[in-house]
């Protein structure tokens, strides 16, 4: 998982954590590389999460 993480003193990072580290683990890990925090945002590795067992009904040719 991506997180990406505003410190105070204006620095952005953005880091690759496993989804079984503890949030107060990866918290106190980014305050010892950054500083303090002021946010941290979310997202996730994909934007299209449904779709990876889809089964395609159509070919992706498109009519000329």
């Amino acid at each position: 998982m991506r997180i990406r993480v505003n410190f105070k003193s204006g620095h952005r990072q953005t880091f690759i954590v496993p989804k079984t580290m503890l949030a107060t683990d990866f918290r106190n890990l980014a305050e010892k590389i950054g500083g303090k925090i002021d946010n941290i945002e979310f997202s996730l590795a994909n934007n299209h999460i449904g779709l990876y067992d889809a089964e395609l009904q159509e070919p992706l040719i498109s009519p000329e």
